[in-house]
């Protein structure tokens, strides 16, 4: 993977847990890792559901290889959020990982 295509810093992000004042279980997200990325957005639909018009954007983020990403985690770049939907080791080398994410705007 060359160097020169991971433009975009990323955090990984893991969700635990945590009761809050009211004892009540929510999911809280914390920074797993912070890294270098290529985000590749491939696709973008709209689609109208309850008379309200959605969009989603899709796609891939390139990064090197690291053990433990799961799909369970989410990405942020910036002030977005992408939910991850799945990882794949290209030719299971271990020297990058593809991640597919699906991306809300409303």
């Amino acid at each position: 993977m060359r160097t020169g295509l991971l433009r975009n810093r990323i955090t990984i992000q893991e969700a635990y847990k945590e009761k809050n004042d009211f004892g009540e279980w929510i999911i809280i997200y914390r920074d797993w890792a912070t890294i270098w990325a290529a985000i590749e957005p491939n696709q973008g639909k709209r689609y109208f559901e309850a008379a309200q018009a959605n969009s989603e954007v899709q796609g891939i983020i390139r990064i090197r290889y690291r053990s433990g990403v799961l799909p369970t985690m989410r990405v942020k770049y910036c002030d977005r959020i992408f939910q991850i939907i799945s990882i794949v080791h290209p030719q299971e080398r271990m020297r990058e990982l593809h991640i597919f994410y699906k991306e809300q705007l409303d």
